[in-house]
């Protein structure tokens, strides 16, 4: 996994952990909560949602963290107790 991957990640885990599971954000926007270029974002989501990690909607354009995205991020944070519900 790539820095910008998780980053992205990252960003994503904090929307849902904010928001919850139903947490879609926006691509516009998203590069500067992740701390991205804008390019970089694009690459890391091409990536992530090759993998089933993420789920891409060109009509937002938006992003999600699939249940595998969320397991992965809970993991490399050392998240054990999980988000808030």
């Amino acid at each position: 996994m790539t820095d910008d991957e998780r980053k992205l990640l990252r960003a994503l885990y904090l929307f849902y952990k904010e928001i919850g599971p139903c947490a879609t954000p926006n691509l516009k926007g998203l590069d500067e909560e992740a701390g991205l270029t804008r390019g970089d974002l694009e690459t890391a989501v091409r990536s992530l949602a090759s993998r089933g990690l993420i789920e891409y909607w060109e009509l937002g354009p938006a992003v999600r963290l699939t249940v595998e995205g969320l397991e992965l991020i809970m993991e490399l944070e050392g998240d054990v107790e999980g988000p808030a519900r």
